[in-house]
């Protein structure tokens, strides 16, 4: 089911970071329409909700809410400012930076795969595989100023994918977690936007969105965040979830030009997505192809 959902979350992520790219919104307008936007629409199915909100829980949903703000400010005006190519470009980044916050967090998990050597080396191949591959079709797109301007970004989305996994375990049901993420982080994330806005744009002349992009952004957010809450909630490792993420320019790529370019590295890319998926699902598959 991971799989299922990381694709899904892969697609929608796709539309997610091309939304601006020809718009050309202020991007902490968007961000405050996204968060509390999704937050309103969330807010009835709080009275469905049996899992208690604990100050522990709540907590790392509020850093979360931070999180998505500057993510999704940083977001929007790089695919604004730079292009969508450039924002895709430097998503590979994320990948290790998961991998170390996730091993730092859950040490344990560490040192259980390290006594497996062929497991422990293997999942290194194939994450460098993607990596590697990812920023070779990637680089010609990726700009210098865009890098510096993103780095925030990619910190952020791999703190983002670390609390998610929490949230979406220590959440209760499935759909507990899903709608606390939808309400209170989403709701932090507006009041984070507005906040920024307030000091640092009020008064310019901005380009605010239509209704229709408003509730188009809102409609792909919601499937976006509960498609990639479910995906981390399922996937042993957050990492996994992440590789596959690193698919959306290659959605927008068919969406856009509506057909395959096939190059070694892209045929290498995909390989290794396969063997993580594999590598996932059973050991057994790792004894035969390593």
């Amino acid at each position: 089911m991971w799989v299922i959902y990381s694709f899904i979350y892969a697609v929608f992520n796709a539309m997610y970071l091309n939304f601006n790219e020809k718009r050309h919104y202020n991007g902490y307008i968007l961000g405050i329409i996204r968060g509390f936007g999704i937050s309103l629409i969330a807010l009835p199915f709080l009275f469905f909700i049996t899992t208690k909100l604990t100050w522990f829980y709540f907590s790392i949903l509020f850093m979360q809410g931070i999180l998505i703000g500057i993510y999704d400010s940083h977001i929007f005006v790089s695919s604004s400012k730079y292009g969508a190519g450039s924002t895709f470009g430097f998503m590979a980044t994320s990948l290790f930076i998961t991998l170390i916050l996730w091993w730092a967090i859950e040490f344990d998990e560490f040192i259980k795969l390290t006594e497996f050597k062929i497991k422990f080396l293997s999942l290194l191949f194939i994450l460098s595989a993607i990596s590697i591959s990812y920023w070779q079709i990637m680089k010609v797109k990726v700009k210098v100023n865009a890098e510096k301007f993103l780095y925030p970004a990619v910190i952020s989305l791999s703190m983002m994918s670390i609390a998610t996994r929490y949230i979406a375990l220590w959440g209760g049901k499935e759909f507990d977690g899903i709608v606390y993420y939808l309400f209170v982080s989403c709701f932090v994330s507006g009041v984070y936007n507005l906040f920024i806005f307030h000091f640092k744009v009020k008064g310019k002349d901005v380009v605010k969105p239509c209704l229709n992009d408003a509730i188009w952004l809102i409609f792909i957010s919601i499937i976006l965040i509960s498609a990639k809450t479910i995906a981390f909630r399922e996937a042993y490792n957050p990492c996994y979830v992440m590789a596959l993420l690193l698919t959306s320019p290659f959605f927008v790529n068919v969406l856009k030009q509506k057909k395959i370019r096939i190059t070694p590295y892209r045929v290498i890319f995909w390989l290794s997505i396969i063997l993580l998926i594999l590598y996932s699902y059973a050991d057994n598959y790792l004894r035969i192809l390593f």
